[in-house]
């Protein structure tokens, strides 16, 4: 049974579902349209670029509480500053969205019909978090972690990642512990492709580096205090990295004598769900 729900900048939930009492009776705009640009051959053409536009989907609602629960939907959207639609059908997907419009009628057998039309800013979105651990004991031992969608297949500050969606895949890397101007390495054939470092040595801090173009920033929190840390990049290096399709390597090297830790979060794109 497919699912639908609204999540914001506070990680506040709206579930269209007897929960929240908002029943979704019919919806339109799930699927996907690329605006295409093609050259002319004498009749015969070839793609030159493809955009993902702006798409609405709709959602015919049915607040169960009538008013009452239509005031308590629009009182959620007047208190996000950002929204996330999530889709969950044979997968948990989401984009970036605004809410549009949202239609008022009359209470009819308790229920309270309402058309809500919502902006696709995005892809759909499927998020991917793995942990890099350093082992510096000479044995090779590994060290396991537990955190949310992380998998304990890293070896020796190394990780591999698939992206296996339609489009680039930003990355966000958090950086936790003692360090010495760490550095990651994205390696394909172990080719070294792209790179990320960061000048800036503490024995306890984090570093926040997020490639996603609307909320591109790289951050240090050290001593409760968080500042931007945009000036201790490498500017040789990318440092804002994307993925394209297919299996990388990530290294993370942490130039100190120590494990601290190192998040890899990889958002992978696709044209649906």
């Amino acid at each position: 049974m497919r699912k639908f729900y609204l999540v914001n900048d506070k990680l506040e939930y709206y579930y269209f579902d007897e929960k929240d009492q908002a029943l979704v009776t019919d919806v339109s705009g799930l699927g996907f349209e690329k605006d295409l640009n093609f050259s002319d051959y004498d009749n015969f053409y070839k793609k030159l670029n493809e955009k993902n536009p702006l798409g609405e989907i709709k959602l015919n609602l049915a607040f169960i509480g009538g008013y009452r629960g239509y005031k308590d939907f629009l009182n959620y959207v007047e208190n996000s500053i950002t929204l996330n639609f999530y889709y969950e059908s044979d997968d948990l997907r989401y984009i970036d969205c605004e809410i549009v419009s949202l239609s008022k009628t009359q209470i009819v057998n308790g229920f309270l019909s309402c058309e809500l039309t919502i902006k696709k800013l995005s892809y759909w979105f499927k998020r991917t978090t793995k942990e890099i651990v350093i082992d510096v004991d000479s044995d090779g031992k590994i060290y396991s972690y537990t955190y949310p969608y992380t998998y304990s297949d890293t070896y020796m500050g190394t990780v591999s990642i698939e992206n296996k969606g339609y489009a680039k895949a930003p990355l966000k890397i958090v950086i936790q512990g003692a360090f010495c101007n760490p550095e990651i390495l994205i390696k394909k054939d172990g080719v070294v492709i792209s790179k990320c470092k960061i000048y800036y040595e503490s024995d306890n801090a984090k570093i926040e580096i997020d490639s996603y173009p609307t909320n591109q920033k790289i951050e240090i929190t050290e001593d409760g205090t968080t500042f931007n840390a945009y000036e201790y990049q490498d500017f040789t290096c990318e440092n804002f990295i994307f993925l394209d399709k297919g299996t990388f390597d990530i290294e993370f090297k942490p130039n100190a004598d120590t494990t601290p830790k190192c998040f890899i979060t990889m958002i992978e794109g696709y044209l649906g769900n």
